[in-house]
């Protein structure tokens, strides 16, 4: 019986879609202000609805809005759309009725809330046959070299409860689940202690079941998997909803041994999870038009394409493959998806972003001090003069993305430490030390005494005035982590196996080190160091061989600094209005420019943007309070108030 209902549903489905039309895949591109998420009805319980024709209501989202006529309001979903969507996935290797409805989930047993033993927030989690939540080992947050958490846990361990399904198409379970944490008063329960609904009077802070803000986590560090982590009770008595999602990524791994997380599949279940939140309204209170995204180092870069990617259609086809509910494949080979994926803000922080380039602007920093420090060992002459070329590209390739400042002044340079871009870089690091000061936090006349790259006016400000100076005053200089290349290594050391096919490996990915190498190949090839296997390989992979354009698309499709700058023949459509960045003054495991150049883009569209460097902050997210708080900016943005 369950499944003629499905079938039935599936054929209303279709239906549907066609009288409605779909969100294509090779539709224009749309310059529209964010779509809003779709608003909910919570349905009555059941455990599976009939076909009806409120499907017609439910029309994919278009993808164009280059016609003259006024952006259509955002279509209204209820559960019942969830199961029907649910029931027509083709390629599930679960029940996606039941694990991707949560409400069915619930009435079948699959999924339970569960109460903090404080009771002070509820988790939306997995069970067992026999009811008990099921749990897994936690695993520590990457975040690169200097990671004192994943220390903390290979020695004391920890364990997580199993989340819910994001998608359908299953071959890494803790990859694919995410746990949801809701403020206790958010929902009702009965005598027994049951949950039975969403309380819409309860507040908590400044916030109702229905305003709260959605944090939304990712912990793709090291560009690495995600899987789902336990409750940070801050966000809980703030009046948020936390929700940790997992996503594959370079270390995901099938069954048959081929790789699972190739991009841009880290986005497509991050989108999944975006999906879920709203399909799901029936069940999970909170905002849904404020989902604000948070990741440290390649988490920050996730997080970052979560922004810029919003209602993209060029990421469907591989949500279609994972079996995302509501996207669904049309006659003409196109892709349509029915609920948005776009969210409210993105903080990003330290984002390991515009990886491709990301050597470039590493080289950039670094160029003059090549010799000096590090913890990489000692440089041939081949690397110090493949540094050289790669920071003289980056001057090329930074005046080329037309980067201005907030007063629509345009920021260039002139050479490697001249021109208004390395001003503004050299200023946003006086801006962090002088925060710093005026929190307490640093005393550069103690510090940094007869400091020649540092200087102090009438006023008591303090500026930096060389980088060069600043990296080796400050002790930046002898914390160095990479190699040159360091991000897309010359043997496929690093980042190397985001990229290409299932079958392969690690890939090189970086078609601005390639071209370096293609140019000056003659010159490389005399100097020591130099090994022609290598470099011929790097060359073919990311510039000229077979593989070279896929490869590329998949750099293009998790690279936001330029999504939102519309290069590489992709435009963002519904970028997240709101955009907070927080990198450290000593961070070494990626220039700073990176994450300046993700703000500077962001600005462009005229997005508002929240950037600041942190005196003293390594790599990582413990910004401190003397550029504000990533609480304070949730607050700001979300006006604070229950309403």
């Amino acid at each position: 019986m369950k499944q003629i209902t499905s079938l039935i549903l599936a054929a209303v489905l279709v239906i549907s879609l066609c009288a409605c039309g779909g969100q294509s895949a090779e539709a224009p591109q749309s310059e529209s202000a964010p779509v809003s998420a779709a608003e909910t009805v919570a349905a009555p319980e059941a455990a599976a609805p009939e076909a009806s024709a409120e499907l017609e209501d439910a029309a994919p989202i278009e993808a164009s809005a280059s016609e003259a006529e006024p952006e259509p309001e955002a279509p209204a979903f209820t559960a019942e759309d969830a199961s029907a969507y649910a029931a027509a996935i083709d390629n599930a290797t679960l029940d996606p009725v039941v694990y991707l409805d949560y409400s069915a989930g619930i009435d079948a047993g699959v999924y339970t809330w569960i109460l903090s033993d404080d009771g002070t927030y509820y988790t939306l989690a997995a069970v067992d046959e026999s009811g008990e939540a099921e749990t897994s080992e936690e695993a520590a947050i990457n975040v690169g070299a200097n990671n004192e958490e994943a220390a903390w846990m290979a020695w004391f361990g920890g364990s997580v409860y199993d989340g819910v399904y994001m998608n359908a198409n299953i071959t890494n379970p803790e990859n694919q689940t995410m746990l949801i944490y809701v403020p206790a008063a958010y929902l009702d329960t009965d005598a027994e202690g049951n949950v039975t609904g969403i309380n819409h009077d309860a507040v908590v802070g400044s916030y109702t079941a229905d305003t709260a803000p959605i944090v939304y986590l990712n912990e793709c560090g090291g560009w690495r998997s995600s899987s789902p982590r336990s409750c940070d009770t801050t966000y809980i008595q703030e009046g948020f909803l936390y929700v940790t999602a997992g996503a594959r990524s370079r270390d995901a791994y099938g069954e048959d041994g081929l790789a699972t997380g190739k991009a841009p599949t880290q986005m497509v279940d991050l989108k999944s999870g975006i999906i879920e939140l709203r399909a799901n309204s029936d069940v999970i209170p909170g905002d849904k038009d404020r989902i604000i995204s948070i990741g440290t180092s390649g988490g920050g870069q996730m997080s970052s394409i979560l922004g810029a990617s919003g209602n993209m259609p060029e990421y469907y086809e591989y949500m279609y493959e994972s079996g995302v509910l509501g996207v669904t494949r049309n006659e003409d080979g196109t892709y349509s998806s029915a609920y948005a994926d776009n969210i409210y803000g993105a903080q990003c922080y330290c984002p390991i972003a515009d990886i491709e380039n990301a050597d470039l602007a590493y080289a950039w920093w670094w160029v003059d001090l090549a010799d000096q420090g590090g913890t990489v060992g000692t440089f041939t002459d081949f690397d110090f003069r493949l540094q050289e070329l790669e920071a003289e590209a980056f001057v090329t390739y930074l005046n080329s993305l037309g980067l201005t400042d907030a007063e629509g002044n345009a920021l260039t340079l002139d050479g490697l430490r001249e021109g208004s871009y390395y001003d503004a870089v050299l200023q946003n690091i006086s801006d962090a030390l002088n925060a710093a000061v005026e929190a307490g936090e640093a005393d550069p006349a103690a510090d940094y005494p007869e400091a020649g790259w540092l200087t102090q006016d009438e006023s008591g400000a303090w500026q930096v005035t060389d980088l060069a100076g600043f990296m080796v005053g400050t002790g930046l200089v002898y914390a160095r982590n990479k190699q040159v290349p360091g991000f897309d290594t010359m043997y496929k050391t690093a980042e190397n196996d985001a990229f290409g096919s299932p079958e392969d490996t690690a890939v090189h990915y970086s078609a601005s080190v390639a071209q370096i190498l293609s140019d000056h190949y003659e010159e490389l090839s005399a100097l020591d160091g130099f090994d022609a296997e290598a470099v011929d390989n790097y060359i073919e992979e990311a510039l000229s061989g077979p593989k070279s354009d896929s490869i590329a698309r998949q750099t293009s499709l998790l690279n936001a600094t330029r999504i939102m700058l519309g290069a590489d023949g992709i435009s963002a459509v519904d970028p997240a209005p709101y955009w907070r960045d927080r990198s450290g003054t000593a961070d070494q495991h990626t220039s700073f420019s990176v994450g300046y150049n993700l703000c500077l883009a962001a600005q462009s569209m005229g997005l508002d943007t929240d950037y600041h460097l942190v005196w003293n902050m390594g790599h990582g997210s413990n910004e401190g309070t003397s550029t504000g708080t990533f609480i304070d900016w949730i607050h700001e943005i979300c006006d604070g108030a229950a309403e």
